[in-house]
């Protein structure tokens, strides 16, 4: 036992880097998400029958594509680089990035339906039922979460990819132990953010907010 936790400790800090790259593409397909979401949402409360019609379906779309599929299609499908328009500067698209792309799918569906059902709810004042729109976000971003796990699958070095470094390294003596040790980051990450989210949820500047504006 003593062993285990010698080893895992030594290899802590390079799991924790990998950890830190699935924080950082989660924050980043949340924000991509949440910000065409909104755009969408905003669409779907339009006068204009053709954009309803059209948010929705891609609301509903981006929520029932498996993440996985979304993954590979911006990995596989998206260019590897672009030019920069009237110049010959080459960008290249890192891995990372299309990654994020891929994960933001779920999160765009469920910050559009969440949005719309708060509107209205906001519209017969039921602050309650308005504020279902945060934890149902927070478990969006949850699950953006953990499938960044699937980023390994594409190249990315987050904390499972990083995990079959070591046990490539250093043999399958160690499996159990290290992708426990793994789900440990995860458990933990997830628990952490359940809490904020509930705090967020039950502040009453928050429902303040959302009674000013009702009007």
């Amino acid at each position: 036992m003593m062993d285990v936790a010698a080893f895992l400790l030594t290899w802590t800090p390079f799991l924790a880097v990998g950890f830190l790259w699935n924080v950082g593409v989660t924050i980043l397909a949340v924000a991509i998400g949440t910000c065409v979401g909104v755009g969408l949402a905003r669409l779907r409360l339009s006068n204009t029958k053709a954009l309803v019609t059209l948010s929705g379906f891609l609301s509903r779309a981006f929520r029932n594509v498996p993440t996985l599929a979304l993954l590979f299609f911006a990995v596989f499908v998206l260019p590897k680089e672009f030019t920069v328009y009237g110049t010959s500067l080459v960008v290249e698209i890192p891995l990372w990035f299309k990654a994020a792309l891929g994960l933001s799918g779920s999160v765009i569906g469920f910050a559009s339906e969440s949005l719309v059902l708060a509107h209205q709810n906001l519209k017969r004042h039921d602050y309650g039922a308005a504020m279902l729109f945060i934890p149902t976000w927070g478990s969006s971003v949850m699950i953006s979460f953990i499938a960044s796990s699937t980023a390994s699958l594409v190249g990315v070095s987050e904390l499972i990819s990083r995990s079959n470094s070591i046990i490539a390294a250093t043999g399958t003596g160690h499996l159990i132990p290290v992708y426990l040790y793994c789900a440990l980051f995860f458990m933990a990450g997830c628990l952490l953010w359940m809490a904020l989210i509930n705090r967020i949820k039950s502040s009453p500047v928050l429902l303040s907010m959302l009674k000013r504006a009702a009007g």
